[in-house]
């Protein structure tokens, strides 16, 4: 089983619907979403999975973003807003919401920490019932410490090495494959990366899945701006099925105009590598391309999405095949 793990931005979200909508996401693909706003397509994916019978992983405890702020404050407008349209929508909102949180293919996560084994320790949350979600090595002493007691449906651990034979129950090794530039002309100088090798040994190494930040990384920022050069990442298999990134970048880099040259440039590179090499065709492979034929520039969120799409359908087709 694969759980990518996705931040909730708008792209990310409507990457996730675009895959269920087109039928290209099998069933041994449950997405983790760390919601990090509280809106109409946050809450739209999740209803979409729950019609389509599919299981998806939200995390309750969200570390960045603004949702908390975003849901509060939905709630007490709900209150204070004197429109009555507006509050009716609001209250739809929040409604469908935990109509969606309380459905059997929705799965509750948390984000370990202190407060969340404090909670499983005093019975507030039934550890057995939730996904407990390791992203480093920090909560090892609680483990060492309460073990049976953490026991979850599954738990999501970052590396072996530190949590070896203290976890009881299921387990989901979770890895940050990305190796994240600080500049995309830096993918120039090295532009293919190993990426992954866990689809090809989670099961031989006791785990009941993997999970990874597909293109995006770990790390978090909600700020964007224009890039000087343009990359599009995408994986592939290579010859030994061993999961690596190729990072396709425009050449005239040397100010942040023309984005859409940029995009011709890098589509470019792609098709050119392609000739040589064999990219598995999938539903957002073939959308960039079409942008490319087209003569049009997606824009940088969309050409993201749909990087992410192929990730996404690629791990379904290897692991149906499997």
């Amino acid at each position: 089983m694969y759980y990518p793990y996705l931040r909730g931005r708008q792209n990310e979200l409507l990457c996730l619907r675009e895959l269920l909508e087109n039928d290209v996401i099998g069933k041994k693909i449950v997405p983790i979403i760390e919601p990090v706003r509280f809106n109409s397509t946050y809450i739209s994916v999740i209803k979409k999975f729950v019609e389509k019978h599919r299981n998806i992983i939200i995390i309750m405890n969200p570390k960045v973003g603004k949702f908390k702020e975003e849901y509060d404050t939905s709630q007490a407008n709900i209150f204070n807003e004197e429109n009555e349209k507006r509050k009716e929508n609001l209250k739809n909102n929040i409604e469908k919401y935990m109509e969606c949180l309380n459905s059997p293919y929705v799965l509750r996560a948390y984000l370990v920490d202190n407060e969340i084994i404090s909670k499983c320790m005093e019975g507030k949350i039934n550890s057995k019932d939730v996904i407990l979600i390791n992203v480093g090595k920090d909560n090892v002493s609680s483990y060492e410490k309460y073990g049976e007691e953490l026991s979850a449906k599954y738990t999501v651990i970052p590396n072996d090495q530190y949590f070896n034979g203290l976890i009881k129950g299921k387990t989901i090794v979770l890895e940050d494959g990305f190796k994240k530039a600080r500049r995309n002309s830096e993918y120039l100088k090295e532009n293919d990366q190993m990426f992954s090798y866990n689809h090809l040994f989670f099961d031989k190494s006791g785990y009941d899945g993997f999970s990874d930040y597909s293109i995006v990384g770990q790390s978090f920022d909600e700020s964007g701006f224009a890039p000087l050069a343009l990359a599009i990442h995408i994986v592939y298999f290579d010859d030994g099925k061993h999961l690596k990134v190729h990072h396709f970048v425009s050449k005239s880099n040397e100010s942040i105009n023309d984005p859409a040259r940029k995009f011709q440039e890098a589509m470019e590179d792609m098709l050119d590598w392609d000739k040589s090499n064999f990219l598995v065709e999938t539903k957002g492979l073939n959308s960039l391309k079409d942008y490319y034929f087209n003569g049009k520039f997606p824009g940088l969120g969309v050409i993201k999405k749909y990087s992410i799409m192929h990730h996404i359908e690629l791990m379904s087709k290897f692991l149906e095949e499997k």
